[in-house]
């Protein structure tokens, strides 16, 4: 398989360095890298040996996944990394072998700090997997990129595997594989969880009015930018 992996970065440049440094030393299968400054206000850390792509100001965690998905469209499997998660050995070849194992495969994850689901046909079958994610070509093509309106944070990802589940992928877990949240905190009564939990109340509202869209009109893959030239669809 043809593989890119698409980095967002934010600030944070010594978090960006040791999560490639560790990430990309030990996936265990080889891959195209894309790093996506999401509108750093510091200078973007970038690598010679890699495709580097600056959005040029905050817009939030959609843009930047739809930025890297314009750049990614002949590949057959996408990788979406952050840049405050160190990945285990062999994360790569994993992710690689269980898409072509498991049948209709849309969104695979690896555990970080969230309850596993119980294992069911050899994988952690879950909604949303959350953290690090591998995205099939298939489920791309199927349902186009990342809804910009959950601006800046909150429910891009669980909104993405909703529109996912609803076109009959599936989306899990790995078994037997660990990441570590080397970034915020992201325990209760943290400022970084409150921040978190305020984004979620606002993103709610935009989470009701797509549930009609999804469920009774079947679009699941609507252009989503509200900026014309950045529309990723409309890029050959």
């Amino acid at each position: 398989m043809n593989i890119a992996v698409i980095l967002l970065s934010l600030n944070r440049n010594d978090l960006t360095k040791r999560v490639i440094d560790q990430n990309f030393k030990n996936s265990g299968y080889d891959a195209d890298c894309f790093l996506v400054d999401n509108g750093s206000n510091q200078v973007p850390y970038e690598l010679y040996d890699w495709t580097n792509c600056n959005v040029g100001y905050k817009r939030g965690i959609g843009a930047g996944v739809n930025a890297g998905l314009r750049m990614t469209r002949g590949y057959d499997g996408v990788c979406l990394l952050a840049n405050d998660i160190l990945l285990p050995q062999n994360w790569l070849s994993n992710w690689v072998m269980f898409s072509k194992r498991v049948s209709k495969t849309g969104i695979i994850g690896i555990h970080c700090v969230e309850e596993l689901p119980p294992l069911q046909d050899g994988v952690h079958k879950t909604h949303t997997p959350f953290g690090d994610n591998f995205l099939t070509r298939e489920l791309i093509d199927t349902i186009g990129g990342y809804n910009e309106e959950y601006d800046p944070y909150g429910m891009q990802d669980r909104d993405y595997a909703e529109r996912a589940t609803i076109a009959g992928f599936t989306n899990y877990y790995l078994p037997d594989l660990k990441s570590e949240h080397i970034g915020h905190d992201v325990g209760n009564g943290t400022e970084y969880r409150a921040m978190k939990d305020a984004s979620l109340q606002k993103a709610q509202a935009v989470w009701e009015k797509y549930q009609p869209i999804y469920h009774e009109e079947k679009n699941l893959d609507a252009n989503f930018s509200n900026n014309e030239q950045d529309k990723w669809r409309s890029l050959s």
